[in-house]
């Protein structure tokens, strides 16, 4: 037993060494949670003006980021804005380029119709000028043969008018100026020919029914009658008409039918040359001397005036024989009777030529002189006398 009692001795003096260590524990502890009290206390009053620092802070801050905020807002908007202004301008510069390529289309496509136009203008200039080089060439050839006619150099004009033709086959006036000429060289069916195409191709018929009138009076009269009788009623007011029915009147004997067609002519052209010559011949014809004289005077007062151009010079030397022969100044009328044997161009224009003489020779009651007269023409172009 006396082994237990250390035994006891340690367990209390382990409780008292723990009951020690307790309280000086529990007063470190204390100790502690007084300095942590005072730590925390201390802290707290830090903390809260820290808090307040730290509340003031983020007040700052919130208000800063509101202002950030706002500020964004205002930048966004302004994006926004900037953004739809950068679309506008898109779609401006779009709708731009959309009309800037479509100026671009259309100023090729002008460009292109501009080239197409200055070819067709560079053509029809060339065309213009080829046609004005052959109306200034068509022109100088129907002068040329124009020339020729008044001359009575009939085959030379053919040639002209022919050559005037090649380059203006439409030209009625030269077409139907070729047909006269044709016809005082006694070629009735090319004559004809021309003639009635100048009609077509739209020289009037006053012109061109008067020329067939003209080519048939000596191979068919009645049809040549026709012809002179529709020229009138296409001009009624042409004298050149009346005098073609006035001549042909004449062949057929009917004097008075043919006074009276002059005498129209003479109303409604005073200064024609060849109507008063006309007239002359039948008032001798009709044993009126003294008025036939009065005619023949007033046809080479005319002939010797402005207008001696209007007739050839084969008519002009007929007109100057018959007022000699008139006033019975013969001998003088015999050099122009050798000057029409010499220079009558065809035997047509003969015909006719010795036709007027011998009317106003036998009007005048001088047949006899008929062979003075007459007989170098009728011997160069084997003409019968008609009796």
């Amino acid at each position: 037993m006396p082994l237990a009692a250390p035994a006891t001795d340690d367990l209390a003096e382990i409780a008292e060494l723990i009951v020690t260590w307790s309280g000086v524990v529990l007063g470190g502890f204390a100790l502690l949670m007084t300095i942590l009290t005072v730590l925390f206390v201390g802290a707290g009053f830090f903390g809260i003006r820290e808090l307040r620092s730290i509340r003031k802070t983020g007040a700052d801050a919130r208000r800063e980021l509101d202002a950030q905020k706002a500020l964004a807002r205002d930048v966004m908007s302004d994006t926004d804005r900037a953004v739809q202004a950068a679309e506008d301008l898109s779609s401006e510069a779009t709708s731009l380029l959309d009309r800037a390529r479509t100026a671009v289309d259309m100023t090729e496509t002008q460009t292109e119709q501009v080239r197409q136009l200055s070819a067709r203008l560079q053509v029809q200039i060339q065309d213009l000028d080829q046609r004005m080089n052959t109306m200034v060439e068509v022109s100088y050839l129907f002068n040329q043969g124009e020339e020729a006619y008044t001359e009575g150099q009939y085959d030379k004009a053919v040639e002209f008018l022919h050559r005037a033709l090649q380059l203006q086959p439409r030209n009625a006036r030269v077409r139907y100026r070729l047909g006269r000429a044709l016809t005082n060289l006694g070629r009735e069916e090319e004559a004809e020919r021309e003639l009635s195409t100048a009609m077509a191709d739209g020289h009037g018929p006053e012109h061109g029914e008067r020329g067939l009138a003209w080519l048939f009076r000596h191979s068919d009269p009645a049809r040549a009658d026709e012809h002179a009788e529709r020229a009138v009623s296409a001009a009624p007011r042409n004298a050149a008409n009346w005098n073609c029915v006035g001549l042909l009147r004449r062949d057929q004997e009917d004097f008075e039918g043919a006074r009276k067609a002059h005498q129209k002519a003479h109303d409604l052209e005073p200064n024609a040359i060849t109507t008063p010559f006309y007239l002359a011949l039948l008032a001798a014809r009709a044993g009126q001397l003294p008025r036939a004289l009065q005619w023949s005077e007033e046809a080479i007062t005319l002939l010797d005036g402005e207008r001696r151009a209007r007739i050839t010079n084969i008519w002009a030397t007929v007109i100057r024989w018959s007022d000699l022969v008139l006033r019975d100044e013969l001998d003088d009328a015999d050099r122009y009777a050798t000057e029409l044997a010499e220079t009558c161009p065809s035997r047509r224009r003969a015909r006719e030529v010795g036709e007027h003489m011998r009317f106003l020779l036998q009007g005048l009651g001088h047949a006899d002189l008929e062979e003075r007269y007459l007989q170098a023409i009728d011997a160069k172009w084997r003409l019968r006398k008609r009796r």
